[in-house]
């Protein structure tokens, strides 16, 4: 027997049985977003799964899906509850459903500017809405920014709160959001965002509210002529993680999620608020803009106060006098 040939060929053997261990020692781990690979909840879904794979040397290999491709953010989050998706950007408005709390963020003309929702949400009020999610599944990680929402309609410009009269508005499927705009004066139609752009260019719906980003990356200046800024509310995502997922994981490597999903953050953030600042120009040639005056925001807001007064009393008394709190302390 010729043992020189035999040795390095059981050599290669065991460097390849261990090069296979080490892809098998891999943890796979997905994110999802419901809106398209140009908008910043994708780009910071990238930026997030870039990092993680990166800072773990490929012990977490995170692979992203986006545009709504794995389901809608109501269904991402079911997912995730179950532990068939590990991470997720869901609307604060989605995350309502699982606890009212939620719907504190997305109370009409509350925020002032973005400088006060990043104080407000990264600071005890906002870290004690993720942490009630502990009890649902979910691990809550950071606020992202979707921006400050605005109207959008096939019919004629929104200048006065009389003119919301009578507008078919597609909604998120969210009962605040339903009842802001039926308390508008429109008729409230909700549907998942990956439905609407169709719902429009068939005129099934007059329009719909929304941050610039969508608006753009979902193209609905081609089918819709008006767009009128009314800032009506503030929408925020959140990065979740399945807590399942994150309970599976070593201390050092759900520290390592955290850390980077606080880097992510920061990013996202960044990318999203210049990306909207800079869509407003884009956008002029592209639609019919108009700014609504402060004193049309505030009969809006004047004409919902029984709105807000019903989502009020269902969000717990903590958590009120605790965003009511920082809101005063921001100003």
């Amino acid at each position: 027997m010729n043992v020189s040939r035999i040795l390095p060929a059981t050599v290669l053997a065991l460097g390849l049985a261990l090069a296979s261990a080490d892809v098998l020692a891999a943890i796979t781990a997905r994110i999802a977003t419901s809106l398209p690979d140009s908008h910043p909840q994708t780009l910071g879904a990238r930026k997030f799964a870039e990092l993680l794979t990166e800072q773990s040397h490929g012990e977490i290999e995170v692979q992203v899906f986006g545009n709504g491709v794995l389901g809608n953010d109501v269904n991402l989050a079911s997912m995730l509850q179950a532990g068939t998706l590990e991470f997720n950007v869901p609307s604060t408005a989605t995350l309502a459903s699982l606890n009212p709390d939620f719907s504190v963020i997305s109370l009409p003309f509350q925020f002032d500017d973005a400088a006060q929702v990043d104080t407000v949400l990264d600071g005890p009020a906002g870290r004690a809405l993720l942490d009630s999610l502990a009890d649902k599944g979910i691990v809550g990680l950071d606020y992202w920014d979707n921006g400050f929402r605005h109207i959008t309609n096939s019919r004629h410009p929104v200048e006065t709160a009389d003119d919301i009269d009578g507008l078919k508005i597609r909604t998120m499927q969210n009962e605040l959001y339903i009842d802001m705009f039926n308390g508008l004066g429109a008729n409230a139609i909700p549907m998942p965002v990956n439905e609407l752009f169709t719902a429009l260019e068939t005129r099934t719906v007059d329009g719909q509210e929304n941050p610039f980003t969508v608006i753009d990356s979902k193209r609905f200046y081609e089918v819709q002529r008006y767009l009128s800024q009314t800032g009506h509310a503030y929408d925020a995502q959140v990065l979740i993680a399945s807590k399942r997922f994150i309970d599976s994981l070593s201390t050092e490597q759900q520290q390592l999620v955290r850390d980077v999903s606080r880097e992510a953050t920061l990013y996202q953030r960044q990318v999203s608020r210049e990306l909207n600042d800079t869509l407003l120009t884009r956008l002029q040639d592209q639609m019919s803009i108009n700014e609504v005056s402060l004193e049309e925001r505030q009969v809006m807001r004047e004409r919902l106060m029984p709105v807000i007064e019903k989502h009020r009393a269902e969000i717990s008394e903590a958590t009120l006098s605790a965003f009511d709190a920082a809101l005063a302390e921001s100003r």
